[in-house]
């Protein structure tokens, strides 16, 4: 607006300056200086009369049409210029423009949110569902369990349990966040941990498990992979571990671009390595998933697991 004023304003003067330079030759001519005074005073009452006229003409109303502008594209959608008295013909169609054009984006954006916010509680009532329906099969398992007395297949019943009742978190996670796209790792994670403490601890178990976990957002698909390397890595520490009591450390950290997913503990039995069994395949195969790498370390100090995944 300032670069405007500024050029319509030399091209006003241009425009007047033949009546300085017709006062100068009449002085000139005639020997009286008070025809060159004269000229410059009309060109400059001149000058600003028809500056004042066309600010109020024009400007203003240009004004007005540009700080709607700016709030409108700040995000104030309700912002219109509505009717503009003593404005050009020209520049009143410009605001009617604008206003048409701002009621219309309006009434898009409305629906465009209405729309989201539809799909949105769809979505959630989707992860909602899901997880309830895992809840069933969990209830299933529980009333299985109870007929149940060989000891080989409860344990498989409690190791099922618990993998589904990590996915089941998961969307639990899902449609309690804020973002539907992305889990809250730390408190995902810290419900997981007293999941499966529940499950898989016994009371007379001294058996103390520290959650390290760096705030850490990630997508289902990958969520999920990290929750159940978890529930099998936590199972082996304590099944084979920490036996006879001990301490688990489940971390989550992220460096350069790499996210590292651990469980250690320092049991009795941590300096024998586990048995190749079928949590250990399933371990390398969420890391297969992540495109990541499953290693395990072993010494006389504990027995450690780890996945790692590019980010």
């Amino acid at each position: 607006m300032s670069d405007l004023r500024v050029r319509f304003g030399f091209i006003l003067a241009l425009t007047l300056f033949p009546l300085l330079l017709f006062s100068i030759y009449l002085a000139y001519n005639t020997g009286q200086i008070i025809f060159v005074v004269t000229a410059v005073l009309a060109w400059l009452v001149a000058y600003f009369c028809v500056w004042i006229a066309t600010d109020k003409l024009v400007f203003s109303h240009l004004r007005k049409i540009k700080t709607a502008s700016d709030r409108f594209s700040e995000g104030d959608l309700g912002v219109r210029i509505g009717h503009m008295p003593s404005a050009p013909p020209r520049i009143e169609s410009l605001g009617h423009a604008f206003d048409n054009m701002a009621e219309n984006i309006s009434e898009r954006e409305t629906r465009l949110m209405d729309n989201l916010a539809e799909k949105e509680t769809l979505l959630r009532e989707i992860h909602h569902r899901v997880k309830n329906n895992l809840q069933i099969i969990i209830s299933l398992l529980n009333m299985q369990e109870r007929k149940l007395t060989d000891q080989a297949g409860l344990d498989a019943i409690h190791e099922t349990r618990s993998r589904i009742n990590a996915i089941s978190l998961v969307h639990r996670g899902l449609y309690e966040g804020d973002d539907l796209r992305v889990i809250d790792m730390p408190i995902f994670l810290s419900r997981l941990i007293d999941e499966l403490k529940t499950g898989l601890i016994a009371k007379d178990q001294d058996i103390a498990v520290k959650l390290e976990i760096a705030p850490l957002k990630l997508e289902a698909d990958t969520a999920i992979p990290v929750a159940l390397f978890i529930v099998e890595a936590l199972t082996n520490s304590v099944k084979h571990g920490c036996k006879a009591g001990g301490n688990i450390r489940v971390s989550l950290e992220t460096a350069n671009d790499q996210s590292v997913v651990s469980v250690q503990d320092d049991g009795v039995g941590s300096a024998t390595p586990h048995v190749k069994g079928t949590g250990a395949k399933l371990m390398q195969g969420f890391a297969r998933q992540l495109s990541g790498t499953f290693s395990t370390e072993s010494s006389e100090h504990g027995y450690s697991t780890q996945l790692s995944f590019p980010n």
